[in-house]
């Protein structure tokens, strides 16, 4: 097996075994515009460092297994996290914050600030 493959598939070994929140066009990826995520962008601001690719939501049922359903922006899915380290994969600038659920109660996120 050429050497290069044999890295290319440890890495992907090791990302995998890693775990932690998948960042997606879906939920997560940095965008400047909604033509680069699957639904819309949540422009680059304090609130959002980097922008941040989202989905529309009702309740924690539209948002992916690692994420919640938020009553900012009018209904967006946002990492859930427990403490300041569960936002660190997405870089500087991000804290886990308490925001109002959707349809109600409250959920742990991932949101600048």
């Amino acid at each position: 097996m050429p050497r290069w493959i044999a890295m290319v598939a440890s890495l992907l070994a090791i990302g995998a075994a890693c775990g932690g929140s998948d960042v997606s066009r879906a939920v997560g990826a940095r965008c400047d515009d909604s033509s680069e995520c699957d639904d819309r962008c949540l422009l680059p601001d304090a609130d959002f460092p980097g922008g941040f690719c989202t989905l529309s939501c009702d309740d924690d049922a539209d948002c992916p297994d690692d994420a919640r359903c938020v009553e900012d922006e009018g209904g967006v899915c946002l990492f859930a996290c427990e403490s300041e380290p569960g936002c660190d994969f997405l870089g500087e600038g991000w804290s886990c914050v308490t925001r109002a659920g959707r349809p109600e109660g409250e959920a742990r996120v991932c949101r600048g600030g």
